[in-house]
């Protein structure tokens, strides 16, 4: 929220990228920018057909798996964290001055009912259904747009990653092809021996804490969802 960073960034969110006096905002925006700036290898696949829908999954990635994350990440993490961090008055202060009025209900929400807000369960179904056609789509081939990984698969693992580390893999139970592909990835990304690949090891400790908290709410929730799904 500072007025600097607002300046590059008027949605008063990450990440922002300058380069070159430009600025670039958005994740999947800047990598295939970086893609394109910096293209061996590059990222994208050759064939039209295969960038199209490298492009159709980055679009998956932001409208329907990014809020969904978020929503379960505020849940199990970090509304516990804003609590500890800030008195009543500056958490109020901190949600007026979310740009966006759905993500600030959203994640006001979120912030009062945790894991049993309407919310929660809507992203559970909705980050199950990206999983299925995840594990069709690999079932065809080694990777989201192809033979090759691109770009959809860098935007992809964050989130998977992610909800693993929340307990919450049991998303893409009964999908082999999904959790190979994780490995893989996983596997992939750990040769590059890059500093907190996979986050800062103190928010890792966070996360571990809250989710064996949460451990008994995240089951009943994925049991709700099993429900739903066998429902006629």
């Amino acid at each position: 929220f500072d007025p600097g960073y607002l300046k590059l960034n008027p949605k008063a969110v990450v990440p922002t990228l300058v380069h070159d006096a430009h600025v670039i905002r958005e994740s999947t925006v800047i990598i295939e920018y970086l893609d394109d700036v910096f293209p061996a290898p590059s990222l994208k696949p050759a064939a039209p057909h295969a960038r199209a829908l490298m492009r159709l999954w980055l679009k998956t990635f932001d409208e329907e798996v990014h809020p969904s994350v978020g929503i379960l990440s505020y849940a199990i993490v970090l509304r516990h964290q804003m609590n500890s961090l800030k008195t009543p008055e500056a958490l109020e202060q901190h949600f007026q001055r979310i740009v966006d009025p759905r993500r600030r209900e959203r994640q006001q929400g979120v912030h009062r009912e945790g894991l049993n807000a309407p919310t929660a369960a809507m992203a559970i179904v909705t980050l199950e259904k990206v999983a299925g056609l995840m594990q069709e789509v690999l079932s065809c081939h080694a990777w989201l747009a192809g033979e090759q990984f691109s770009l959809a698969d860098a935007a992809a693992v964050p989130y998977i990653t992610r909800l693993r580390n929340l307990g919450l893999s049991a998303i893409w139970r009964d999908k082999p092809m999904l959790e190979d592909w994780l490995q893989r990835v996983t596997t992939r990304v750990d040769s590059y021996r890059l500093k907190e690949a996979w986050g800062s090891a103190s928010f890792s400790q966070l996360v571990s804490a809250h989710v064996g908290d949460s451990s008994a709410a995240i089951e009943n929730l994925l049991k709700g969802s099993l429900k739903k799904q066998a429902s006629p």
